[in-house]
């Protein structure tokens, strides 16, 4: 995710947008009035789930109710509950997205053309940490990705934080044993979702590719691995994700607790989360999310994907490795920098840090310190130690397993293509580099959205943008990027992405060396 939304809600639509054309269209709810923006159709905000509160609260998504008369879906539905993002504040200086617990489980279709055709569809899971993010923020406006490759793009909110991946089977019975993959359960609804509507807007049901960035790619890898998911999506595109970011049972107990303690809430009384307000809710999540990135353990976030035996019934890179995913081509991928996003922005970004503080944080991670730090100062061009920490943290979240999950997905017979993110921003005196979600607006060929220059730096490469849309675009519809070979373990071919793009040989095998 890179931006928040700027008009968020269901208000009026601004003077600029009124004399739009617009479009009806009836789906399985009822009817809709989206728009023609111009360059192509656009339906906001469309139900694909009942309102999540009351006693919905933490379970299953539920059928949308159904509407008589023409509902407008010309206005993006607000962010699913959220709690400010202080990266995205810093770097663009833009309000946190309105939210609502009630309203939030929509979903926004971009299309050249309703009733007409069938066009492969790709279905856009964002990221944010799974506590932030929206499937309205500017940089996943489809137009530009839509029409110049003429496909359909569906993205899509699911519910966050607590209120997604709470585990309370233990303290609320078996009514909640799925609640901590609840956001799970909703992308699969709206999965479902598309297979039952995605005809209407010229669509194929049979051709979804889903796709989706960090917390939005752990949860495509996650939907690999699930076998509820299966038939929902034939494709699936990775960017900064994971297989190997999954709670135990145990892990998510523990968060369980520190989350009703932090609400002054007994065990026994934990029925009381079904009525407290959301306000309420979200103040607990701030402070155990920071008590638990403070403990910097596995991926440092509170709220994961559970491994419950039933929604997961394992670990995700397990799962593929043994086959779960061999009938759906994959295509995955990291950038070079991630981890300077983290040392860079935000409140944890890093400074001058004392060298015996380094090779303490390297100790944790490596038996022999000194030989890790050797190896990853060799392939850094910011050997600094900022540099080095943060090539450790993009290493050891995104670039490892990515890696790992790839030869999973070949180990079990599936097909997968590995690109690498290389073109580097820059913004912040450079110091970002190709840094975790530099990627976004050019895969969306959206490098004019207002304050992307803000992160990218001035005139970013269109050619880049280009590329890669036009290889995603490609992916959805044939299951084949083009350009580069697909990866196998002898090989270990990448493209990397950068203002000039090549196939490269293995080009982390220095770090590959070191271990997991």
């Amino acid at each position: 995710m890179l931006v928040p939304q700027p008009r968020p809600g269901n208000g009026p639509l601004p003077e600029s947008v009124t004399h739009r054309a617009p479009v009806v269209v009836t789906i399985s709810s009822g009817r809709i009035r989206g728009e023609h923006d111009g360059r192509v159709e656009v339906f906001r905000g469309i139900p694909y789930a009942a309102a999540p509160t009351g006693s919905h609260r933490f379970r299953p998504p539920a059928r949308a109710a159904t509407w008589s008369g023409v509902r407008d879906a010309r206005a993006y539905g607000p962010a699913a509950p959220q709690n400010p993002d202080p990266v995205l504040e810093q770097m663009f200086g833009l309000p946190p997205s309105a939210h609502d617990e009630t309203s939030c489980l929509t979903v926004n279709v971009w299309t050249p053309q309703s009733g007409s055709g069938r066009r492969p569809v790709l279905v856009w899971i964002h990221g944010g940490g799974f506590l932030t993010g929206a499937g309205s923020d500017p940089v996943f406006d489809g137009g530009r990705l839509v029409q110049q490759h003429d496909v359909v793009l569906v993205t899509v909110n699911y519910r966050l934080g607590a209120f997604g991946f709470l585990h309370l089977a233990e303290v609320l019975g078996h009514r909640y044993a799925s609640s901590g993959n609840t956001g799970l359960l909703d992308q699969r609804a709206a999965l479902a979702w598309v297979r039952d509507n995605i005809a209407t807007f010229g669509g194929d049901p049979r051709n979804v590719t889903l796709f989706g960035q960090s917390a939005g790619a752990f949860s495509v890898v996650a939907h690999l691995a699930s076998p509820g998911s299966a038939g929902l999506f034939h494709k699936a595109i990775v960017q900064s994700g994971s297989g190997e970011g999954a709670a135990t049972v145990d892990r998510a107990g523990e968060v369980t607790r520190a989350f009703l303690d932090e609400l002054g809430i007994a065990p026994r009384a934990a029925a009381d989360l079904l009525t407290r307000p959301t306000a309420d809710l979200l103040r607990a999540q701030e402070t155990v999310t920071r008590a638990w990135q403070a403990r910097g353990d596995g991926v440092g976030l509170a709220f994961l994907p559970l491994v419950d035996g039933t929604v997961l019934p394992r670990t995700p890179v397990d799962a593929i490795g043994a086959g779960a995913a061999r009938g759906v081509p994959l295509l995955l991928g990291s950038n070079r920098d991630e981890g300077r996003m983290f040392t860079v922005l935000g409140p944890g970004s890093v400074g001058d840090l004392p060298e015996d503080a380094l090779v303490a944080v390297f100790a944790a991670h490596h038996a022999d310190p000194g030989r890790a730090l050797d190896a990853y100062r060799s392939v850094q061009a910011d050997a600094s130690p900022a540099g080095l920490l943060g090539a450790l943290i993009g290493e050891r979240l995104f670039g490892g397993p990515t890696r790992r999950l790839a030869e999973a997905q070949a180990a079990g017979g599936g097909a997968v293509w590995r690109y690498r993110f290389d073109w580097s921003s820059s913004a912040h005196g450079g110091r970002l580099g190709a840094c975790h979600s530099l990627e976004l607006p050019f895969v969306f060929d959206n490098l004019d959205v207002a304050g992307v220059d803000r992160f990218t730096g001035p005139r970013p490469p269109q050619e880049l943008a280009d590329v890669m849309s036009r290889c995603w675009a490609g992916f959805a519809r044939t299951g084949d990027p083009g350009l580069w070979p697909a990866y196998e373990p002898e090989g270990r071919h990448v493209m990397l992405f950068d203002r000039v793009t090549a196939v490269a040989k293995d080009p982390d095998r220095t770090l590959r060396l070191l271990g997991p």
